[in-house]
């Protein structure tokens, strides 16, 4: 009878559901006489971008609301092949990367949705979403059509179409298009490539509307027959114009309409207005726009990515984006300007917003445990030359190379092909740190007497998502080390992918090189919170086992959002790694975040930067020369009297349009009998101007023998009018009687125009 039972039940549950299935209203999405229809009407898209991978699965549904609440009527969605492939062959749709989950939370809301599942989509992510280990297949190229990536991103794809068959509108669901890759035209012109993703979309299952996403001025590369053309960041009247080109007549659709922008570790925090003006003159238009993004959440683990736009941008840990709701899901000021711009359009009075989550405070506490990371390292792999992290399977993290030299020595250490930061040691204790954020790779160095031990510990600082360095995206140290010009060999490598730092083993050794904190607190009430990381420099922060992502000193993000979710009552456990130093390894919790306070870096020189011990003084003795550059961009030799010194001091004094700034390429001095002087100890022991926030404009530059790199003084925010200084150590004494200039290359600001300069002994 017990057995006779359950059948029943479960007969009826089936029943049940099929009854409920058959209940459910069932919609058709086509596109038809240049707009997009809805069982048979005109359907305005007006969707918002929410990423299911970057906010916590128990908040999907919040967030969604809030958008209803706006008044839009669909979500748009990246999938990342790397969360739901994370190593080849073992596929993973659960947990937070349940996106069909989150389709069906959108449907029971009443929202429809426009799937972007790549197998490339950029989005700030890691390697643009690709996973790790399609760099190990050799021979593959990514985002090509090469055979074995197109295999893989077809296997990709029809796992990704198992999980959404049931929600394609085709069959009763909710999702109306689905994107062909994403942005390529930016990168390439290869139809072959579009057409063969097209196509095995189609042969996968995804039979609903397909569509590209692309500016306007590359969307010839990307436009592929069979597909609607969207405009990225278009505006009224363009998108209309520039669609025409491909898909005359409409559909006309901006998939990616910005109402904030991404950050960059070391660049100010964007803040706009939002765009509400032109966004309300697209949608009166019929324009259908997509916000990119309404939400954009949180860069959680090692999942930020990196652009590269002539260097190496690794992006910040929030993906705040200041988009209209924030990174805790609360509505921000355009919030309001958007949704009064959707209810004048569409004479609908949007829903009540739904309650936002508790924010708390944590009271200041100290992390009581610490371990060296040297004292806690796993067996190494032995190897004569150097390996990257992708040779060891490893996926994110750090990894350590270990080799004895033998010393004294005294002479340039070079990491050549660095990635992506580096924290060099001598016998266990940090002497400096180089960032291929400002092309550092290579450093002064001194090595002891006798045997001694040089450890480097790599950060990879999140894979390339843009640009054209894609495709070389290996990380560690890719090609060789050199001391005083010979290679290292013999080393020893760690592989730390820092999954789990709570089996490390803390030795109560702190404060000479990298450090593990452990340490808890006490909660009575759980909610969202931002941790303060102020106080300590570069690391990565673990509460209850969620990794949070990575804080820097420099900015402009200060705070990690903790999700309240994360949180429980009574003990909650967290543990910090910190790659440089801590004074005082306490933390705060505080119900804001700090996401604008961009500090001001002291430049670790590629050369290994000196400083004076005061500030230049240069008196009219030292002056040597003032001049004029001509305009152009070739170099320029200028000659003055015979004299020697120690200390070489450039003077800007204006520009060539007058502005408050000044940059320069590259600075020579020429010897008595003309030929240019040594440069191979030159050091810049000074600079009272270097802009450092939104590119590499540090003074170093004008002393690396390549004109695509500049010195600049700061431009992104408040500075001094020129004249600027830049004082270079020139080893020991010289005699010079002229030097050489090459200005910053083609029609540039602030090239410098007007200058002195001087030569002394010990200004």
């Amino acid at each position: 009878m017990q057995i006779r039972a359950r059948s029943l039940v479960s007969a009826l549950a089936l029943v049940a559901l099929a009854a409920s299935a058959l209940a459910a209203p069932k919609h058709t999405f086509e596109v038809k006489n240049g707009k997009f229809v809805l069982d048979g009407k005109p359907f305005l898209i007006l969707a918002g971008e929410i990423h299911p991978s970057r906010v916590p699965k128990e908040y999907w549904r919040q967030r969604v609301q809030m958008a209803k609440a706006m008044g839009l009527n669909t979500i748009s969605v990246y999938l990342f092949w790397n969360m739901h492939e994370p190593e080849k062959g073992k596929f993973n749709f659960k947990g937070n990367e349940d996106f069909a989950k989150f389709v069906e939370i959108c449907k029971e809301e009443g929202m429809y949705v426009m799937l972007r599942p790549g197998p490339y989509v950029c989005a700030e992510w890691e390697f643009g979403g690709y996973p790790y280990w399609l760099l190990n297949e050799k021979g593959l190229v990514v985002r090509s059509a090469e055979p074995q990536f197109m295999a893989f991103g077809k296997r990709y794809l029809k796992a990704v179409e198992k999980q959404a068959e049931p929600l394609l509108v085709t069959h009763g669901g909710n999702i109306i298009m689905v994107q062909v890759e994403n942005e390529y035209g930016s990168y390439g012109s290869d139809k072959k490539y579009m057409t063969q993703i097209r196509d095995d979309l189609k042969e996968i299952g995804f039979d609903v509307p397909l569509y590209v996403a692309e500016g306007g001025s590359q969307l010839a590369n990307a436009w592929i027959p069979g597909t609607v053309a969207g405009v990225n960041g278009g505006g009224y009247p363009d998108t209309p114009k520039t669609a025409d080109k491909y898909t005359p007549g409409g559909p006309y659709i901006v998939p990616e309409f910005y109402p904030g922008w991404l950050d960059h570790w070391g660049g100010a925090k964007s803040i706009t207005d939002g765009g509400v003006r032109s966004f309300d003159r697209l949608i009166s238009h019929d324009v259908s726009v997509s916000l990119y993004m309404f939400h954009g959440g949180t860069n959680f683990g090692f999942m930020n990515g990196a652009n590269w736009g002539g260097g190496f941008e690794p992006d910040i840990t929030s993906y705040d984006y200041d988009a209209p709701l924030d990174e805790a899901g609360r509505p921000r000021k355009k919030y309001f300007g958007f949704r009064d711009s959707i209810a004048k359009k569409t004479g609908v009075t949007p829903p009540a917003l739904p309650p936002t989550f508790p924010v708390i405070t944590i009271p200041r506490f100290t992390l009581k445990q610490s371990g060296s990371l040297l004292g806690a390292l796993p067996k190494p792999a032995v190897s004569s030359t150097l390996k990257t992290m992708e040779d060891f399977g490893q996926a994110y993290g750090y990894i350590l190379y270990r080799t004895h030299v033998k010393g004294p020595i005294q002479g340039s250490l070079e990491l050549k092909d660095l990635r992506d930061y580096a924290v060099i040691m001598v016998n266990g204790k940090t002497v400096t740190q180089l960032d291929r954020r400002r092309r550092q790779q290579s450093t002064d160095i001194s090595i002891p007497e006798g045997d001694a031990q040089l450890d480097i510990l790599v950060e990879n600082s999140g894979r390339i998502n843009y640009g054209s360095k894609i495709p070389d995206n290996r990380k560690g140290i890719t090609d060789k080390v050199l001391l005083g010009g010979k290679e290292l060999s013999g080393w020893n490598i760690y592989s730390l992918p820092m999954k789990d730092p709570s089996r490390l083993k803390l030795d109560g050794k702190a404060g000479e090189g990298p450090t593990v904190y452990k340490g808890s607190f006490d909660l009575t009430e759980t909610g969202d919170a931002f941790l303060d990381m102020r106080g300590w420099t570069k690391g990565v922060v673990w509460i209850n086992g969620h990794n949070l992502g990575r804080y820097w000193w420099i900015g402009p993000q200060q705070t990690l959002y903790v999700p309240g979710v994360w949180l429980k009552k009574g003990a909650n456990e967290i543990e910090v790694f910190e790659q440089v130093k801590t004074d005082t390894p306490s933390v705060e919790g505080i119900a804001e975040p700090i996401l604008t306070d961009l500090k001001h870096e002291v430049t670790i020189s590629k050369r290994g930067r000196v400083k004076l011990d005061h500030d230049p003084k240069f008196g009219e003795a030292d002056l040597v020369l003032t001049a004029q550059l001509a305009p152009g961009d070739t170099a320029q030799r200028f000659s003055f009297p015979q004299k020697s010194g120690r200390y070489l001091c450039l003077e800007t004094v204006s520009t060539f349009k007058d502005e408050t700034y000044a940059a320069l390429s590259e600075l020579d001095l020429i010897a008595p009998d003309g030929f240019l002087l040594d440069r191979s100890k030159w050091k810049v022991a000074f600079v009272d101007s270097e802009e450092t926030a939104q590119e590499d404009g540090a003074a170093d530059n004008l002393l690396d023998g390549d004109l695509d790199t500049i010195w600049h003084s700061v431009w992104s925010q408040d500075h001094n009018p020129n004249p600027h200084l830049v004082v270079i150590d020139l080893g020991a004494e010289v005699t010079a009687a002229g030097v050489r200039l090459i200005p910053r290359q083609g029609d540039s600001p602030a090239k410098v125009k007007a200058f002195k300069v001087y030569l002394s002994k010990n200004p």
